[in-house]
């Protein structure tokens, strides 16, 4: 594949990715629709992280800081996602390590995926964009959870 093709690809799965971790969100209240949006997403975030570590492999232009976002971007969600399916909530012994280690991935993916803005060429530089705007969310949605987990008039 060209190095064209293999952007083309990263941008279709982070695109598609993005849609589907909104639509699980969305589908919060229907308990078996967002569990379906769950796993759904989980194969296209796998399927994004093999593309993004293929296309890190064989572009060898300043371009590659696109899959080097795309990476960046992905590891707090896989983090996210093998809390969520090992059954990480409030009752939980010892959470504020995985939300330590979650915040620790969210600023170190913000300052590499910033530095990736600055590298990549062309309209490239719009999904960039994309990742720190759903990361920024993504980290707000976590304080709020963490201070949610730790009133404590909420019984464990």
């Amino acid at each position: 594949m060209s190095e064209k093709n293999l952007l083309y690809a990263n941008v279709g799965c982070v695109i598609l990715l993005g849609v589907l971790l909104f639509l699980s969100l969305v589908t919060a209240e229907a308990d078996a629709t967002q569990q379906v949006m769950i796993l759904i997403s989980e194969i296209i975030g796998g399927i994004t992280l093999v593309v993004a570590i293929l296309s890190l492999y064989y572009i060898k232009s300043d371009q590659k800081y696109l899959p080097l976002s795309i990476l960046c971007f992905l590891a707090p969600w896989l983090l996210y996602g093998i809390g969520y399916e090992v059954g990480f909530d409030a009752s939980t012994p010892h959470t504020w390590i995985w939300f330590i280690s979650l915040y620790m991935l969210l600023i170190a993916g913000f300052i590499f995926i910033r530095i990736g803005y600055k590298k990549v060429e062309g309209h490239y530089k719009l999904v960039s964009v994309f990742l720190l705007f759903i990361n920024a969310i993504f980290f707000v949605y976590l304080i709020f959870i963490q201070i949610w987990w730790s009133i404590p008039f909420l019984n464990r």
